[in-house]
């Protein structure tokens, strides 16, 4: 300690690089200043309420403040005719379904929610922004649902 009162540039020079070191490590996101659970965003409010009710063929999962779902789909049987309309069917009913569980309030800050729909013949990824998917939990006319689907879900259908 009197080495440092003799030496007071030692003393500054160990300050600021214990400083930069600091903001490096935390803009970098590396060493024990960053902790991505301690970062707020709306995704992991409307998370804690969707892990709690949905089934286990489901992977919830944040992405910043976007909201990902991966579903392994096990309603619809492999040899369907009309696999096609089965999967988009499904899609729509998923949505509606994570838009009835989860708090809409918080749903409607989240950026996009993506699906994705695994089946062994077809992958269905589908995304919408969170306060367009809100809007299916007060739907009830198929018409209306169609609609809206069609009008604010981009969807990529992939054949394996």
């Amino acid at each position: 300690m009197r080495y440092l009162m003799q030496k007071p540039i030692l003393a500054i020079g160990i300050i600021m690089m214990g400083l930069f070191l600091y903001q490096v490590a935390r803009d970098q996101k590396w060493g024990i200043f960053h902790n991505e659970k301690l970062i707020a965003t709306s995704c992991k409010g409307a998370l804690v309420k969707i892990q709690k009710q949905i089934p286990e063929n489901w992977k919830t999962f944040c992405e910043g403040n976007n909201l990902a779902v991966e579903i392994n789909e096990l309603g619809v049987p492999p040899e369907a005719t009309n696999l096609r309309s089965l999967m988009y069917r499904q899609l729509a009913n998923h949505m509606a379904f994570v838009a009835r569980i989860s708090h809409t309030d918080i749903l409607e800050k989240v950026d996009f929610v993506r699906f994705r729909l695994d089946h062994p013949k077809m992958v269905i990824n589908a995304v919408t922004e969170g306060k367009y998917i809100v809007k299916l939990a007060t739907l009830e006319s198929p018409e209306h649902i169609m609609t809206h689907l069609k009008t604010t879900v981009q969807v990529k259908e992939d054949i394996k």
